[in-house]
């Protein structure tokens, strides 16, 4: 495993290490503080969880600044949670952090500044990972979407099946990278054979983006079908995840802009709940082994944005990790 002295432009690379206080810890009780693998120690880890302290992708995308706000929240709030019976930490690893070292100025100044984190996030990858271990990525733009779906690409034979649980398709046109278009560029450069994504809201993707849908047989269902027929929504998941082609490779992506009034680069006071969302990360992450789990666009400022946040992703990651653990046996 490399060490990284970065010298990036604008983005650096850190390992990880416990910033966890002893004096945090009660008498009788192991919290996953005491069991986690952090930094150079995470070789041997099953699943490793890497934090994108980035909002530039977001601002070129014309949305709201903090997606690089959140990592240090969630794991001070992950590394709370007990380890027990339920979820030990000796399998988990904490890489480290992909750090934003320059501030978003405007669109012509950093046009291609997300090409750059595009190349660093897979050299991150490529050098401290392997083909075994399921990445996690915590924080930053949907744009890194991308990368990891090139890594993924890299180390499989297999087609990439890659479903996207988010209101916008992120199918933007490909003139130039940035939060709005991961997917569109991995499918015109066939990183993706297959594209489903759950919860897409009608009024908010543009006629383009559902002509992009149409001409590329996008599996989409709709947020509107869950208002109107909650049991059709939850039925069409069930039909989707009991019917797998075994030959492909499959990643997730949560988007936190598809949760109901979570702090995130395009806010929603329309969408799924939290425990919503929670059951349907449960549900196919139990059905499904993923390659990837990746949470962008949160993007906390306040302090009880922050305390949200880093409780809510610390729910969602232990749900993941618990049912692929389970799949696994």
């Amino acid at each position: 495993m490399k060490t990284k002295n970065s010298n990036e432009a604008n983005f650096s690379f850190v390992f990880s290490d416990s910033n966890w206080k002893k004096d945090n810890t009660r008498e009788g009780e192991i919290k996953l503080s005491e069991t986690l693998k952090f930094g150079n120690d995470v070789s041997k880890c099953a699943y490793i969880i890497l934090g994108i302290s980035e909002d530039i992708g977001p601002q070129m995308n014309n949305g709201l600044p903090g997606a690089k706000n959140g990592f240090h929240t969630f794991l001070t709030a992950f590394q709370n949670i007990q380890s027990n019976r339920f979820l030990k930490g000796n399998e988990i690893g904490i890489l480290g952090e992909i750090i934003q070292n320059k501030e978003f100025e405007d669109h012509l100044t950093n046009k291609n500044c997300i090409e750059e984190l595009d190349d660093f996030v897979f050299k991150v990858l490529e050098e401290n990972t392997n083909i075994e271990q399921t990445i996690i990525v915590i924080g930053g733009g949907h744009n890194n979407a991308y990368p990891l779906l090139k890594y993924a690409k890299s180390n499989s034979a297999n087609k990439i099946h890659a479903l996207n649980i988010d209101p916008h398709a992120d199918c933007r046109k490909t003139d130039f990278r940035h939060s709005g278009n991961p997917f569109s560029y991995a499918i015109e450069e066939g990183l993706v054979q297959k594209y489903s994504i759950i919860g897409l809201h009608q009024s908010y993707n543009s006629e383009y983006i559902y002509n992009f849908i149409d001409n590329n047989s996008i599996d989409i269902s709709y947020f509107e079908d869950y208002i109107d027929n909650p049991d059709r929504f939850w039925n069409s998941l069930n039909s989707f995840s009991d019917n797998l082609d075994t030959k492909n490779t499959y990643t997730l992506d949560l988007d936190l802009d598809a949760i109901t009034n979570v702090a995130s680069s395009a806010f929603t006071p329309s969408g799924f709940s939290v425990e919503e969302c929670r059951k349907i990360v449960r549900h196919l992450s139990s059905k499904i082994k993923f390659k990837h789990f990746h949470l962008p666009e949160g993007a906390p400022i306040s302090l009880k944005e922050h305390k949200k946040y880093g409780k809510l992703i610390s729910y969602l990651i232990a749900d993941f990790i618990k049912n692929q653990k389970n799949l696994e046996k």
